[in-house]
């Protein structure tokens, strides 16, 4: 096996139970990971931003993700590992059509610890495929994109009642359809939908900003993983970017507010943890 980057921990400040990781893993990751217990699904966010605050350039080409944290292996390892752990991998059809060759598997993220992750999953009781649902209120997503032909995903969709027609009418195959509601299903709809198909307890949302606006909005998220690069965007009239929130706006009395309960160190890269304030 390739020789696997190392995260330095500066802090943790997380409680409840270590997840089982194998000792080269653990190594890597700086120590445990941690994640409350609890009766409802925990749902944690994952994020690469520049220093001022753009999780994508967006301009067409240049859109994903990757060319913000351009490859870093500190944050690809942690990626991996974070959808290693999930029951239930969460995204939406705008990121689908953003990087329509993504499967968000861990072994897709970070090939060389792809036995490290099958061993992660196996310790929790996980099937080896990724369960992975695609979000979509119109039901507008192209079924062959690779999330949904992989052999390592377990795919669903969860969408409005118009949107199940749609697909309905459009042909699914073997890809599951959940309906929540007449409209866009709402973000405790979904996960609460996501849960009970799939017995989910802990959620990873790698959903765009749009989305993860709306879970913040709706208090459905726990936690956000942020990697900060180190590098700046900056912002024009002609190339605005997209911020890790948008475009969604909070009240000001609304605003959700967090903890900081842990940060690593990898070269010149800061992974942080957020705890979101009930």
């Amino acid at each position: 096996m390739a020789s696997l980057p190392r995260l330095e921990t500066l802090f943790d400040r997380s409680s409840g139970t270590p997840i089982p990781l194998p000792r080269e893993l653990r190594e890597a990751y700086g120590g445990d990971l941690i994640f409350p217990a609890g009766e409802r699904p925990h749902v944690y966010a994952n994020f690469v931003s520049t220093l001022d605050g753009l999780v994508s350039y967006g301009i067409p080409g240049l859109a994903s993700a990757r060319f913000i944290s351009r490859g870093h292996g500190g944050d690809r390892i942690v990626m991996g590992l974070l959808r290693a752990v999930a029951d239930v991998v969460v995204s939406g059809s705008g990121t689908l059509r953003a990087e329509g060759k993504v499967t968000w598997t861990p072994q897709q993220i970070f090939p060389a610890a792809a036995d490290l992750y099958r061993q992660v999953r196996r310790a929790r009781g996980l099937p080896e495929r990724t369960r992975v649902a695609i979000l979509t209120a119109s039901g507008d997503v192209d079924l062959s994109a690779a999330v949904f032909t992989s052999p390592d995903v377990e795919p669903f969709i969860v969408t409005s009642a118009a949107g199940a027609e749609r697909l309905a009418a459009n042909g699914t195959g073997t890809v599951r359809v959940r309906a929540v509601g007449d409209l866009a299903p709402t973000m405790r709809g979904a996960i609460d939908a996501i849960a009970a198909e799939t017995g989910a307890r802990l959620v990873l949302s790698e959903s765009g900003p749009g989305l993860f606006g709306r879970m913040l909005d709706e208090r459905v998220v726990d936690e956000l993983f942020l990697t900060l690069a180190p590098h700046l965007a900056g912002r024009s009239p002609a190339r605005p970017g997209i911020g890790l929130v948008d475009p969604v706006a909070f009240e000001h009395e609304r605003a959700p507010w967090a903890d900081l309960i842990g940060a690593k160190r990898s070269e010149d890269f800061l992974l942080l943890r957020y705890s979101f304030r009930r």
